[in-house]
């Protein structure tokens, strides 16, 4: 696929677009009165001021640990949001910390007490929940909030499910389901900041699933909308299954329908796909530090490319430095071991477990590319998308050591990405 000037041109008009009418949604939402939505929110604020920053929603497992510190923050963000100059106020970000008492206290004293200004800048996010967080405070409190996000997530997977089905996909549904249920998606019910990614990612395949037929020039559309959206309305927690999980469903229908079947092709497809998606996920950051430094006459980039610095490095385990090759290893180490039930961030029992599992799916799929030629460049395509996730993990190591807890359900494209191996086989039998 040549990419023309023309087609160029509707690639960027797509990324300002989603981008303005995402913003547009944000500025209206922040045009609520904070009285309207005050009695909802105090409740929200109430409900978190009695919970730790992090608290244990299922045993004593890490993959049910609920982040009710990011929560309050998007709260807290929300509520500043209703307060000023709608446009300033959703670009320059800020909360109120509550300093020793922690930030769900410091949500608390926001809402109830008059006058309290916030004190700590967050503009290196859009927070473009907080939109509609804001709206649903109508209405309800945080607990319906988080209700309402699990029942569209829910609606989403069924609808996924169903046009699977109709194109008679059954294997790729069950293999849908399975990875659901390996990461324990029903979990995401217990914080709001875990949910966004999931509902635009099972969105995206959904509009993938429908125009796949229709040419790459549409899907690579849905690539810089989808990359933009997730920078706008999520909080670093599980991004890349947003691109993944969509890639991995088209190639693997692509080979079953024998379109597309060379490496070179797949190839091309998949990394146009993800770098469309990677340059609108960077320029909606670079947009929104941009204007915020020109509204606000401060250099929004020092904070926020700092706060990248350190997603990169500078693991800390018991109050000290991890060595290099530990850190390296300590977070695909640490999501792999939180996959499979751990307490802890590393379980060296779950940790060789889950890596014996992985490892034996990848071995399989080299058997199959050997074994199977039609079919072969495909593999090494799927081989790739579901290997990226671990690359998330050693590149953003800081970040996917310490927030392990939810970033571990990244890995369900690469167990997509498996899972779709073995079915290119079991049907290549079958014919």
């Amino acid at each position: 696929m040549k990419i023309t000037k023309r087609e160029l041109l509707i690639c960027f008009i797509t990324f300002i677009g989603t981008l303005f009418l995402s913003w547009i949604f944000l500025i209206l939402s922040s045009c609520i009165p904070n009285a309207k939505i005050q009695e909802n929110m105090l409740k929200s604020a109430l409900a978190y001021a009695q919970e730790d920053a992090f608290s244990y929603c299922d045993g004593n497992k890490m993959n049910g640990v609920a982040d009710n510190y990011a929560d309050s923050i998007w709260l807290n963000v929300a509520w500043y949001m209703g307060k000023g100059n709608p446009i300033l106020s959703t670009l320059d970000t800020q909360y109120f910390d509550g300093g020793e008492y922690g930030e769900n206290i410091g949500l608390y004293l926001a809402v109830s007490e008059e006058g309290i200004q916030p004190n700590t800048d967050y503009t290196r996010y859009w927070h473009g929940t907080a939109g509609f967080i804001r709206i649903l405070h109508l209405f309800t409190d945080v607990n319906g909030v988080k209700v309402i996000g699990f029942i569209v997530v829910l609606i989403l997977a069924a609808v996924m499910i169903l046009l699977l089905m109709r194109d008679k996909q059954y294997l790729l549904a069950a293999a849908f389901v399975l990875s659901l249920c390996l990461v324990k998606v029903w979990n995401i019910r217990f914080c709001m900041e875990y949910q966004p990614a999931f509902i635009i990612a099972f969105t995206l395949c959904i509009l993938y699933l429908l125009f796949e037929k229709k040419g790459d020039r549409y899907l690579l559309i849905m690539s810089i909308a989808g990359g933009t959206l997730i920078a706008f309305f999520d909080f670093l927690t599980t991004e890349t299954m947003t691109i993944l999980l969509p890639l991995i469903l088209v190639v693997t229908i692509w080979a079953k329908r024998e379109v597309k079947l060379s490496f070179t092709e797949n190839m091309y497809f998949v990394s146009s796909q993800g770098i469309a998606w990677v340059s609108a996920y960077a320029m909606c950051f670079l947009t929104k530090w941009s204007i915020a430094s020109l509204l606000t006459g401060e250099n929004k980039f020092v904070t926020a490319v700092r706060s990248v610095e350190n997603r990169l490095s500078g693991i800390v385990s018991d109050g000290s430095e991890m060595s290099w090759w530990k850190q390296i290893l300590a977070a695909p180490a640490a999501n792999i071991s939180i996959l499979f039930g751990a307490q802890e961030r590393i379980d060296v029992k779950l940790l060789i477990m889950g890596i014996f599992l992985i490892v034996s799916v990848f071995v399989i799929g080299i058997f199959i590319s050997s074994t199977d030629k039609k079919n072969r460049d495909t593999v090494y395509i799927l081989l790739i998308l579901g290997g990226i996730i671990i690359v998330r993990y050693l590149v953003l190591n800081n970040h996917s050591y310490m927030h392990s807890f939810f970033t571990y359900r990244g890995l369900i494209s690469l167990f997509m990405a498996l899972f779709s191996l073995c079915i290119l086989k079991l049907e290549k039998r079958k014919r």
